[in-house]
């Protein structure tokens, strides 16, 4: 595995429900027990795209 896998893994486990819950102001005890609406689960299941989709954007640091 090479630095770029491991540092793949790292971010991913980084990515918590919790967190994308509160950017989407979505308590996350409603959303876990069905008490929320389509809207916000919808809202909720956008963002959590967003952020896997940030790991694959590559940065430049200069490796050209």
């Amino acid at each position: 595995m090479n630095n770029d896998d491991l540092e793949y893994i790292k971010n991913f486990s980084q990515i918590t429900i919790r967190e994308v819950c509160k950017k989407a102001g979505v308590d996350p005890s409603n959303l876990w027990s069905g008490r929320t609406s389509k809207k916000n689960i919808k809202k909720v299941r956008k963002l959590l795209e967003s952020e896997v989709a940030k790991l694959y954007i590559i940065e430049d640091d200069n490796n050209e």
